[in-house]
């Protein structure tokens, strides 16, 4: 099992589909096969599917947010965490890892971000997107990187947003069954949290198709305040 498979399903699929809560079905429906290849293979099996399934699902939203941005007749550049930590960038990255960069006393690091927006006229970072299929610990994660930003002038208006298929089913609830993480993104410092699945929508918390008209309105203001 790999990624282009994975890519090949959603392709196939999202002829069909009028939302894209199926994504959250594609990864339930090859679990058990990937799981029965790696026993075979004499590995643990729900180590090995949480360690893919993770790093698989990234890639393919990050696929779906690229051909998004990518159709759009905006300056935009997709990167993430891991290029930026390399020890030898080229100049356009090292540009945008000085434009996100948190300083601790004489040092510097970069924040968790598995999808990096950037706008390749100024290198500027437009949003940060965290995406997981399980938002557990990693919304405490975000709301922590958000409020970094918010100290420093150069990445004080980053927007910070999650994506997940939310396996554990923390953002079903709200009023009185409300879980912990909902209530951090409803209340707190993170922009938005984008859900493959139906969930009691708000402001706040939103289904992923309405990602796209959210970010063509980002980006239409984002360079109507940046123009040259």
């Amino acid at each position: 099992m790999t990624f282009k498979t994975v890519k090949q399903i959603y392709l196939s699929r999202k002829k069909k589909e009028i939302d894209h809560n199926f994504i959250k079905e594609i990864f339930n429906e090859i679990k058990e096969k990937y799981k029965r290849e790696k026993r075979k293979e004499g590995k643990d099996a729900n180590q090995s599917w949480n360690s893919w399934s993770g790093k698989a699902l990234q890639q393919l939203i990050k696929f779906i947010v690229e051909d998004f941005i990518f159709s759009l007749n905006y300056p935009l550049g997709i990167t993430d965490d891991d290029a930026l930590r390399k020890r030898k960038l080229s100049f356009e990255l090292d540009k945008v890892r000085r434009n996100i960069e948190i300083f601790y006393d004489r040092y510097s690091i970069i924040p968790d971000a598995d999808i990096i927006i950037f706008d390749k006229s100024n290198y500027k970072i437009i949003a940060v997107l965290s995406c997981k299929a399980s938002l557990r610990e990693r919304v405490a994660q975000a709301a922590y990187w958000k409020l970094k930003f918010q100290l420093n002038d150069t990445t004080k208006n980053i927007f910070y947003y999650l994506l997940s298929t939310d396996n554990d089913g923390d953002f079903l609830n709200v009023g009185d069954d409300i879980s912990r993480d909902r209530i951090i993104v409803e209340y707190g410092e993170i922009d938005k949290a984008y859900i493959f699945r139906n969930i009691p929508e708000s402001g706040k918390v939103r289904n992923f198709s309405k990602i796209f008209n959210d970010f063509e309105k980002l980006f239409s203001e984002w360079f109507k305040r940046n123009k040259k």
